[in-house]
Parts: C-alpha cells; sequence; structure tokens
C-alpha cells in the first residue's frame, strides 16, 4: 500500500508540473503569437462551427456559418463549401471548452495542446519500440519532431492529423500488449479524420478477424457507436448535414494526388495509365503485406528477447502497418502534406534501428539534414499561403525506399539464415 501510494504522489507532481507549464506556454503563445499573428485556419473553421452550434444552437455545416468563416478567412465566398466545417462532429469533443473562449485564446492554448500531442506520440513510440534514450537524446527527439515540417506545419495550421497519429500509436500499442478492446476503441477515434485511416483501418480489422482476436472488433464497434451517440444527442441531424457539406467541399477542396504530381515531374506527357498502374501496384504490395502480416506471431525476430505474451503485434503485422501508411499517403488525394505525420510511427521505429545498427553521428547528420533539406524546399517553392505540390514527395517516397529495403533484407535472410541478422520486421 506505501509503494502504490507513494505511486500516486509521483504522478500526481509529474500532472502538476505538466499542467504548470501547459498554462504558462499558453499565456505566453497568446501574448507572443496568437494576439499579433492569427492564423491557425484549419482549426479556425472546427472552432467556428463549434461555437455556433454550442452557443447559438445553429447548424455548423450550414452555408450560413459557413459563409461567416469564409469572411474572417478571406475565403471567395463564390467558392461554396470552401473553409466550411466538413468534420464528423464528434472532433467537438476534442476541444469542447476553447469553443466559448475569444478565439485567440483558444488557438493558443489549442497550439500548444498540439505541441504536447507530438510529445505523447513519442512517448507511446519509445514505449512502442522499447526505447530508452538518454535525457540528451530524449529532448533532441522531442525537438528534432516538434520541427519536423509536416510536424510544424500541422501545429501552426492547428491540424487534428496529430491527434489521428495519437489515437493509432494508442492503438497499436494497446494491441502489442494484448488489450485488443482497448484498440478498438482508440481505432474508433481516428474517425475524426477518415479519409487518414481509408486503408490503416480495414487493415486492422482484418488482421484481427484472421486472428480471431475479436476484442478489437468489439471495441471498434462499442467506440464507434459512442461517439455517435454522443454527437447525435448534441445535434441529431449532423449525418445529413455533414454529407451535404462534404459534398460541397469535394467540389473546391483542390485535392492533389502525389503519384499524379510525381507523374507530372518524371513524365509530364505520360498517358495517366502509367499512373494507374504504378498506384495498383503499390495496392496489390500493400495487400501482399497485409496477408503476410496476418502471420505474425508464427513469424517472429527470433533475435527479439521479449517474452511472447509482449510480441501480439509484431514482425510482419507492423511491416505491413508502415505499407499501409505510406501507401495511403502516396495513392489517395489529399490537400496538403499534414497528413504526412501519420509516418511518425515508421520513422521513429526505423530512426532506433538505425541509431542501434549504424554509426551514430551519420544517423544524426542524415536526421538533420533532412530536416533542412525539407524547410529549404518549402522555402524556395511556396507561392503565397500556398505550398507546392512538390512537397507531398520526399517523405513519402524515402519512407518507400526503406520498405522496399527492409524487404530485401528480410528476403535475404530468409535465403540465408545463416549470413544475415534478423530484421526485426521494423
Amino acid at each position: 500500500m506505501k509503494m502504490i501510494g507513494s505511486g500516486w504522489r509521483r504522478w500526481f507532481v509529474i500532472a502538476l508540473l505538466i499542467g504548470v507549464l501547459f498554462a504558462c506556454e499558453s499565456v505566453a503563445v497568446h501574448a507572443l503569437f496568437t494576439t499579433r499573428f492569427p492564423g491557425g485556419n484549419d482549426f479556425y473553421s472546427r472552432w467556428a462551427g463549434a461555437r455556433a452550434l454550442l452557443r447559438e444552437n445553429r447548424d455548423p455545416y450550414s452555408l450560413e456559418v459557413t459563409a461567416e468563416i469564409q469572411a474572417v478567412k478571406g475565403i471567395d465566398p463564390s467558392k461554396e463549401g470552401k473553409g466550411s466545417f466538413a468534420f464528423p462532429l464528434h472532433v467537438v469533443f476534442l476541444f469542447w471548452p476553447l469553443a466559448y473562449l475569444p478565439y485567440d485564446w483558444a488557438q493558443a492554448i489549442w497550439m500548444v495542446t498540439l505541441q504536447w500531442v507530438v510529445v505523447g506520440v513519442v512517448v507511446g513510440m519509445l514505449s512502442l519500440e522499447r526505447w530508452r534514450p538518454s535525457p540528451v537524446g530524449l529532448a533532441g527527439l522531442f525537438f528534432g519532431t516538434l520541427f519536423l515540417y509536416p510536424i510544424a506545419r500541422s501545429i501552426m495550421l492547428g491540424q487534428f492529423t496529430l491527434h489521428v497519429t495519437l489515437f493509432l500509436v494508442a492503438a497499436l500499442w494497446s494491441l502489442q500488449r494484448g488489450h485488443d478492446g482497448w484498440a478498438g476503441v482508440w481505432l474508433a477515434a481516428t474517425s475524426i479524420k477518415p479519409q487518414m485511416v481509408i486503408f490503416i483501418g480495414p487493415w486492422l480489422v482484418l488482421w484481427a478477424i484472421a486472428r480471431r482476436r475479436w476484442r478489437l472488433v468489439g471495441g471498434l464497434a462499442a467506440g464507434g457507436v459512442l461517439f455517435l451517440l454522443a454527437s447525435l444527442a448534441l445535434f441529431p441531424r449532423w449525418p445529413i448535414s455533414f454529407l451535404e457539406d462534404v459534398q460541397r467541399y469535394g467540389g473546391v477542396a483542390g485535392g492533389r494526388n502525389p503519384l499524379a504530381v510525381l507523374a507530372g515531374l518524371v513524365w509530364p506527357d505520360g498517358p495517366e495509365a502509367v499512373r494507374y498502374g504504378v498506384a495498383g501496384l503499390l495496392l496489390l504490395g500493400m495487400v501482399w503485406a497485409w496477408w503476410r502480416g496476418r502471420q505474425d506471431e508464427a513469424n517472429q525476430n527470433e533475435a527479439d528477447q521479449n517474452p511472447p505474451q509482449h510480441r501480439l503485434f509484431y514482425g510482419g503485422a507492423r511491416l505491413a502497418t508502415y505499407w499501409t501508411i505510406v501507401v495511403s499517403l502516396l495513392v489517395t488525394f489529399q490537400t496538403g502534406t499534414t497528413n504526412q505525420v501519420m509516418l511518425l510511427i515508421p520513422l521513429l521505429a526505423w530512426l532506433r534501428k538505425a541509431l542501434e545498427r549504424r554509426e551514430r553521428w551519420w544517423v544524426l547528420i542524415g536526421v538533420g539534414a533532412g530536416q533542412v533539406a525539407l524547410w529549404f524546399l518549402f522555402l524556395s517553392t511556396i507561392k503565397g499561403d500556398w505550398e507546392n505540390p512538390v512537397l507531398f514527395l520526399p517523405l513519402p517516397l524515402f519512407c518507400l525506399v526503406v520498405l522496399v529495403g527492409v524487404e530485401i533484407t528480410r528476403w535475404r535472410a530468409a535465403r540465408h539464415p545463416a549470413d544475415s541478422p534478423g530484421s526485426g520486421g521494423t
């Protein structure tokens, strides 16, 4: 009992320190940034819609509310639907209290919240990978992640992609430890931005069915029903209004396909069939990774010393998840690079492996050079408020190259097990 009490006191002190730091940082961001440089365009649409619903009992998806948002954001009103709420209603539960605050305070608190969400993603990945860096290494990991181009951009825009990534990490962490019901609930939470998990959700569900992990399916259903009922209680008509809003938004959103961007650079006058063929090959590769990943427990890395009960989502299943993330970022239409925050999941796993197997300084120099290169590409190609579509390519293509390299390593290890070290599936 004494040990339990001391543990609670330690966590209370940690929570108190985080709360004080969060409050101080929010005040500083408000004073130095949001009162002088109002922004967070992606957050503003959700905040304004939630405010209209919660304070004025209006439909957040309505053309009237959208027109008010457009006026503030300087959007041409002839582009009907652009800048609208455009999210499933349960996204409101992530920031409900902020709808009652002035926007400069709401934006400041939200930006700080996103920074701490990034910290949560990193901590979750450290636990998932059983990685224990030194204090200096941990600080470098936090700051390096916060300044990674798609992460920093998501924070500045007030994006919800970071929450989706956190929920996905929580789902993978729960699966790895056998908490399948909670994994399903966390997976249901990613539905605040369903286009990000259009392939990941089906893959995890199919894997759970193949492995007879029914609790994940049950948790997913329970979480989905809970979010639906809570949002219906808040605004019963929202599914219909949401579909109407998405239909209007889809006509003016200007989504871009990364493969089309790549084809325009490599073969400007090439036939569209080539792009569709490449997309088809990537999707076939992803499905093949799914097929192999369903047998992950039977193909564990023999070099891993963790007991079997802690290897419930490992090897081929984890690698299939990486394939799914990368392929989803290459073949779907997207309106910006903020969805690439999901690449933190494979990138942090690979960084740990690289630091273990390569010269540490060369790895760190390579990571730093990559960081600088992304920002240089952004600054040298930006036009007004719009990032150049070329930014869609570097990180997903790099991850695709790494995945191919991992597959080659695994193939060689299977052919010559005595001569090849285990790949670990990551």
